[in-house]
C-alpha cells in the first residue's frame, strides 16, 4: 500500500513538472540585452527598381553587373540565392518564393545582372527582410 501511494506521488510530481515545463517553454522569455520576439506581421506591398544579384557573391565581394553574370548564374545553379539591390538606397532585398516550396528565383532567373522594376510583398522581422516578387519588368540600361 505504501509503495503504490509513493509511486502515485512520484508520478503526479513528474507530470506536474512536465506541465510546468511546457508552460514555461511556451511563455516569452525576457533576457537582458535580447529583444522579445515579435509576432509575425503581414507583409506590405512595395514597388522597387534595382539590379538582380546573386546574394553570396554580392555580400562577400560586392560582385554585380554584366561582368559578373556568368558567375552569378553558376552560383545560382549550385544553390545560390538571388536578391535585389535597390537603385536609390542600395538596400538589399533577398528574394523568397510565394510559399516555402516555391523556387524564389523562378521569376527573376533570366534577369540576373539586369535592372528591373518589381512589384511584390515585403516581409520584415527581427531586422531581416525578404521580398516576394509578384511582377517584374526589365528596365532600359
Amino acid at each position: 500500500m505504501k509503495f503504490s501511494r509513493l509511486y502515485a506521488g512520484v508520478a503526479a510530481l513528474t507530470l506536474s513538472a512536465w506541465g510546468f515545463g511546457a508552460i514555461a517553454a511556451a511563455a516569452p522569455v525576457n533576457r537582458p540585452g535580447v529583444e522579445p520576439r515579435l509576432p509575425v506581421s503581414a507583409g506590405h506591398a512595395v514597388e522597387l527598381h534595382g539590379e538582380v544579384v546573386e546574394l553570396s557573391c554580392y555580400l562577400r565581394d560586392g560582385r554585380r553587373g554584366e561582368a559578373h553574370k556568368a558567375c552569378a548564374l553558376a552560383c545560382l545553379k549550385n544553390g545560390g540565392e538571388l536578391a535585389l539591390v535597390a537603385d536609390e538606397s542600395g538596400d538589399l532585398y533577398p528574394l523568397a518564393g510565394a510559399t516555402p516550396a516555391t523556387d524564389p528565383s523562378a521569376k527573376v532567373r533570366e534577369h540576373v545582372a539586369e535592372h528591373v522594376a518589381v512589384s511584390g510583398t515585403l516581409y520584415e522581422r527581427s531586422g531581416s527582410r525578404i521580398l516576394v516578387i509578384d511582377s517584374l519588368k526589365k528596365l532600359d540600361p
